[in-house]
Order: C-alpha cells, then sequence, then structure tokens
C-alpha cells in the first residue's frame, strides 16, 4: 500500500516537470515567433503589441506555477486554489497574502481555529466584523467564509497593522495576536513562492543537464 502511494506520488510528481517543461517550451516559441513578427513590422503598434502579449503570458506562466505550489501544500481542488490567487492579485501583495492563507488555513476557505478565527486568512469577526461592515468589505460575517471577502478582509486588517507600525514584522505579529514566530514563518512560506515562480529556470537547467 505504502509502495503504490509512493509510486503515484512520484509519478504525479514527475507529470508534473513534464507539463512545466511542455509550457516551457510553447511559450518560448511563442516569444520567438512573436518576436520574429515584431522585427519584421518595427512599428509602434507592433512594438506594443508585442510587450503586450509578453506581459500575458508572463502572467500566465507565473499563475501556473504559484497555483502549482500551492496544490502541493494544500488539498484544497483546483479550481478553489485559482480563485484564492485571483483574490490575492486584486490587492497588490498577492504572495504575501498568499502566505498568510497557507499559515492560517492550507488554502481551506472553510477553516476555523479553536481561537474563532475563521476563514483563509484567519479572521476574527469578534474583533473586526463592525469595522469590515461599515467600511463595506462584507455585509455580514459568512462573508468570511467566502474567498473574496475573506482576502479582502484579511487585506484590511493587514494594511491597518502596518499602517500603524510601518514594520512588516511586527504587523504580521500582531495580526496574530503577538506571536514571535509568526512573522518568521509567513516570510518564509512568501520566499517559497517566489522561488516557485522560477522553477522554470530550475527545471530548464536539470533538463538541459540531463
Amino acid at each position: 500500500m505504502l509502495k503504490d502511494m509512493t509510486a503515484r506520488c512520484a509519478r504525479a510528481q514527475y507529470l508534473w516537470k513534464l507539463t512545466q517543461a511542455f509550457v516551457l517550451c510553447v511559450f518560448i516559441t511563442m516569444i520567438g515567433l512573436t518576436l520574429a513578427y515584431a522585427v519584421m513590422q518595427p512599428d509602434e503598434q507592433a512594438k506594443t503589441r508585442y510587450l503586450s502579449f509578453l506581459h500575458a503570458n508572463s502572467e500566465e506562466m507565473t499563475k501556473m506555477k504559484v497555483v502549482g505550489w500551492m496544490a502541493k501544500n494544500s488539498a484544497m481542488p483546483e479550481h478553489v486554489l485559482t480563485k484564492i490567487y485571483n483574490a490575492a492579485a486584486l490587492t497588490g501583495n498577492r504572495d504575501l497574502i498568499l502566505a498568510i492563507c497557507l499559515v492560517e488555513s492550507n488554502f481551506n476557505p472553510e477553516a476555523e481555529s479553536s481561537r474563532g478565527a475563521i476563514g483563509l486568512m484567519g479572521i476574527m469577526p469578534g474583533i473586526w466584523e463592525k469595522e469590515l461592515k461599515e467600511l463595506g468589505i462584507i455585509k455580514e460575517k459568512n462573508d468570511l467564509y467566502r474567498i473574496s471577502g475573506n482576502i479582502a478582509a484579511g487585506s484590511h486588517v493587514l494594511s491597518s497593522y502596518l499602517s500603524e507600525t510601518n514594520d512588516l514584522r511586527k504587523a504580521l505579529s500582531r495580526y496574530v495576536g503577538g506571536a514571535s514566530w509568526y512573522a518568521t514563518k509567513v516570510l518564509q512560506a512568501q520566499k517559497q513562492i517566489r522561488l516557485a515562480q522560477h522553477a522554470d529556470q530550475q527545471l530548464a537547467i536539470a533538463v538541459a543537464q540531463n
């Protein structure tokens, strides 16, 4: 039984690496074709289309890699993780928000802690519900179980502490109620997310070496 599970995990990891390699090859090919087009038609419109293409595809590549990392660290289905990614991206502080979601809930929108913190970012309704309603971030407590509502609420809570402390570590410590280890854990998760975004470069090097 254990051997079968190990084999399945190894196969899944192998298929994921193959998928990344394939997408990377397609991405590089598309960039090459678009660059050739831009060179052949060196007008401003062609340059604009080329830059727009690069930006759009770079965003998609980043999204694929980060959601893949999220899937390795959570039991939640991919469509849920994608919604979480999209909501975090809207905050302008995507990687940090995702790191908090990992530490607080393992990306489970319905998570509840023993202290009463709920949702992806572990919001304490007893402390924040009134303010969040007054600001129009949520309409009711149950909105904190929704992906967009919880991330919007968590982003507001974090921003509030950041404006008061002007220090990310102190803000994160206050976010969780004063625990000194929390900031380190969140920042480590944020670093892992950023490393995952460069996984294609590491994979390309590994493929070349093999």
